[in-house]
C-alpha cells in the first residue's frame, strides 16, 4: 500500500497550510494595544440592514429618524426610517460602482466613490432630482473612504484610505468647496502616524496603522470622527484637528464599520457591513468610566493581541 506521506492528498494538504501561512503572516495586523479605553463604548440601539444593504458604506442623517444610506456596490441611495426599522425609499442616481460615503446637505446628497468623483443629487426628496458629477484629480490609489459635511466651512471633507504611491508616514483629508465646486489640490490634513496618539502600537508603524472608513463632524462640539474599519476603531480630534482620543472598538459587534453619523442631538451611529451577522446601524454613546472602576481594575489591562482579529484579506486591499 502506498504510504499516506506519497500520496497526493499529502501534498494537497501541504499545499493548502503553505498558502494559509503565506495568507496569514502577509495580511495579519500586527499591532498591539490597549483595550482599557477612558471611555465606555455602549450601544443604545440596534437595526438590522436589509440584503440590499449588506455591503454598507456610507451614512448620513436626513433628519432624527431617516438616515441616507449607500452601498459600495449600486448607485442607489437608500433612505431608512429608523422608527419603521426599514427602507422606504431607494434613489437610483447612477451606475454600478465602488460608492464609499454620503453627505446630506440641506435639499441635496452628495455621494463619493472610490477614486473620489462626486455625485451631486440635487432635491434627492423628490422625484424629480437632478445629477450633477465633479470629476476632480483624485483617483483609485487615493480609496477616498470618507466623506461628510462641514457646515462650519461650507465645504465636504474627503477622508483617504491610501496614499497614492503607498509611501510616506500619513493619511490626508481634502476639502471639496461647496461654492467653487472644486477639491483642494493640497490636503487640509494629514494624519501622521507618529502622533503620539498611536504611542499604544507596539509594532512598526506603517500604512496599516489607520485605514479611514469614515469621517464626520459632531454637531455640538465641532469635534472630527475619523472612522477606522478595518481594525474597528473610532480616532477623536477636535476642530483644529489634534488628536484627543482613540477608542479601539470591540471586533465582535463592531464587524466592519464603514459609516458614521451624527444626528442633532449628537447620538452617534455607526453602520457595519454584513459579516458573521447581518448588516447593521448601531446607535452609541461614550460613557466616561466610573473612578471606581478604573482604580479597582475590574475591566482590567485588556492588552490583547490584534493577531487575533484578523480580517478578510480582501477588506484591506
Amino acid at each position: 500500500m502506498t504510504s499516506y506521506f506519497k500520496s497526493p492528498p499529502f501534498y494537497i494538504t501541504v499545499v493548502i497550510m503553505a498558502f494559509v501561512t503565506f495568507m496569514y503572516f502577509n495580511f495579519k495586523d500586527k499591532y498591539v494595544l490597549d483595550y482599557n479605553n477612558p471611555s465606555e463604548i455602549v450601544v443604545k440601539n440596534k437595526w438590522a440592514l436589509p440584503r440590499a444593504l449588506e455591503e454598507v458604506s456610507g451614512i448620513s442623517h436626513v433628519n432624527d429618524n431617516i438616515i441616507a444610506c449607500v452601498q459600495d456596490e449600486e448607485g442607489i441611495i437608500f433612505i431608512y426610517n429608523l422608527e419603521k426599522e426599514a427602507v422606504q425609499r431607494s434613489i437610483d442616481f447612477g451606475k454600478q460602482g465602488d460608492y464609499e460615503g454620503i453627505a446630506i446637505v440641506n435639499e441635496t446628497a452628495f455621494v463619493v466613490k472610490s477614486e473620489g468623483i462626486l455625485f451631486e443629487i440635487k432635491n434627492f426628496k423628490n422625484e424629480d432630482f437632478e445629477v450633477v458629477i465633479h470629476k476632480n484629480f483624485l483617483t483609485d490609489d487615493h480609496d477616498i473612504e470618507g466623506l461628510c459635511y462641514d457646515k462650519t466651512n461650507n465645504r465636504l471633507l474627503l477622508a483617504c484610505k491610501e496614499n497614492p504611491d503607498h509611501r510616506g508616514n500619513f493619511k490626508s483629508v481634502y476639502a471639496f468647496n461647496l461654492k467653487t465646486k472644486q477639491v483642494g489640490k493640497e490636503p487640509i490634513f494629514k494624519l501622521t502616524y507618529d502622533d503620539p496618539i498611536f504611542d499604544d502600537f507596539e509594532e512598526n508603524k506603517d500604512e496599516k496603522l489607520f485605514r479611514t472608513s469614515e469621517i464626520s463632524i459632531h454637531p455640538k462640539t465641532e469635534d472630527i470622527y475619523m472612522l477606522d474599519g478595518a481594525i474597528p476603531k473610532i480616532l477623536i480630534l477636535n476642530k483644529h484637528w489634534e488628536a484627543k482620543e482613540l477608542l479601539v472598538l470591540d471586533p465582535d459587534t463592531f464587524q466592519q464599520p464603514e459609516g458614521l453619523s451624527f444626528n442633532a442631538n449628537g447620538d452617534m451611529f455607526i453602520a457595519n457591513e454584513g459579516g458573521l451577522e447581518n448588516a447593521n446601524i448601531l446607535q452609541v454613546s461614550l460613557e466616561e468610566k466610573k473612578a471606581s472602576e478604573k482604580q479597582s481594575g475590574e475591566t482590567g489591562n485588556k492588552k490583547k493581541n490584534l493577531d487575533e482579529f484578523i480580517d478578510d484579506p480582501s477588506s484591506q486591499l
